[in-house]
């Protein structure tokens, strides 16, 4: 993992996706994307649209951007920290984002620019992103994590 990634417009590679895991008593996120910093780009875009499906939009709000900078030891715990600021802003300002419009990554840093709709309310399923048999990993042409978070 070297320096720097951006989320651009992509002529080939692995398409960003998510999609929810079965998992018991908890919930499992498992994404994939074609680098890392696609990886922490559909990261948000996943949980943001879980807050935003729990408690819903505020009516006529318009979109907020922000500008979100996190920093962690390693690659795996910057996800999960990510995450869960992400998690705490929905919680303490009722904000999650819709869209990435851009991502600076390293092993250790990342900063994105988001831009969300204000929540209806406050979410409270969702308590916090685990690093519970997280890795970041390589497969294939891609990247790929597996997120469990308590509820």
């Amino acid at each position: 993992m070297d320096g720097s990634d951006a989320v651009g417009p992509r002529v080939t590679g692995v398409p960003p996706r998510h999609e929810l895991i079965a998992h018991t008593a908890e919930l499992a996120l498992r994404l994939r994307a074609e680098t890392p910093a696609d990886l922490c780009a559909e990261a948000c875009r996943a949980l943001g649209g879980l807050l935003r499906e729990e408690v819903g939009v505020a009516p006529a709000a318009g979109e907020a951007t922000r500008t979100l900078t996190v920093e962690a030891v390693d690659a795996d715990a910057l996800l999960v920290d990510l995450l869960n600021e992400l998690i705490y802003v929905a919680e303490t300002e009722r904000w999650a984002p819709s869209v990435v419009a851009s991502v600076e990554w390293t092993a250790t840093r990342v900063v994105l620019r988001l831009a969300g709709p204000p929540l209806r309310g406050t979410p409270s399923r969702i308590k916090s992103a685990t690093h519970h048999g997280l890795a970041l990993r390589r497969v294939g042409r891609g990247w790929e994590a597996e997120v469990i978070f308590d509820v």
